[in-house]
């Protein structure tokens, strides 16, 4: 039976998902180099699909990380995530103590980094397969260029930055409000209840 963890990195407060499955891993959002590795090892967990709902620093910062040290997994984002990923200004690392000073968190280091680009990309809808669980991947711009919905089973609904408990910004580099209206918003409305919700900030719950 599938288990579900999730890191929570401190700086952020993003979600890391690590969903394992006899030995296997489905890792969503790795938002930290250390945490999330730390957990995998401690499970003995091994990742084969890394999938991304964005490209901002603090839900991919330990992408790389990860595939040192399981190059055989898998990453699968957006076409536009995975270009702006290899973008210090559109992943925002390039201005995240700035950031993180206007939250509270004053004189943190964060060095600007890039990531190559995802194994996998897709402009549709994108359906995959993972230990018999069915992953359907949505591009959801807005937020960002690259945003995408992660359905597991159409149960549950990875959404990044959107669904959270306080309203998406969406005035940072790359953002689009018209696109947000015009694609994601009215997708969101449509989404069933009973949905788990399993946001890139804050706790998990059901959409009612």
């Amino acid at each position: 039976m599938a288990q579900l963890l999730v890191w929570t990195e401190p700086l952020s407060g993003s979600n890391c998902y690590l969903m394992g499955e006899e030995g296997g891993c489905l890792v969503v959002d790795p938002n930290d180099p250390r945490g999330p590795l730390s957990l995998l090892e401690e499970r003995g967990w091994t990742p084969e699909l890394i999938l991304l709902t964005h490209e901002h620093c603090d839900h991919m910062a330990g992408l790389d990380a990860l595939r040192a040290r399981w190059p055989q997994a898998k990453t699968i984002a957006t076409a536009a995530c995975s270009a702006n990923l290899g973008s210090t200004r559109l992943n925002m690392s390039a201005m995240m103590e700035v950031y993180l000073t206007f939250h509270g968190k004053p004189g943190v280091s964060y060095p600007p980094f890039a990531c190559r680009g995802a194994d996998i990309t897709y402009e549709q809808t994108y359906t995959t397969h993972w230990r018999g669980h069915s992953v359907r991947c949505v591009p959801l711009p807005g937020h960002t260029p690259g945003s995408a919905g992660i359905f597991l089973d159409e149960a549950a609904l990875f959404s990044g930055d959107y669904l959270l408990a306080e309203e998406t910004v969406l005035r940072l580099p790359g953002g689009s409000p018209e696109d947000y209206e015009r694609v994601t918003r009215p997708f969101l409305a449509a989404l069933p209840r009973g949905l788990a919700v399993w946001p890139g900030h804050g706790e998990g719950y059901t959409l009612t």
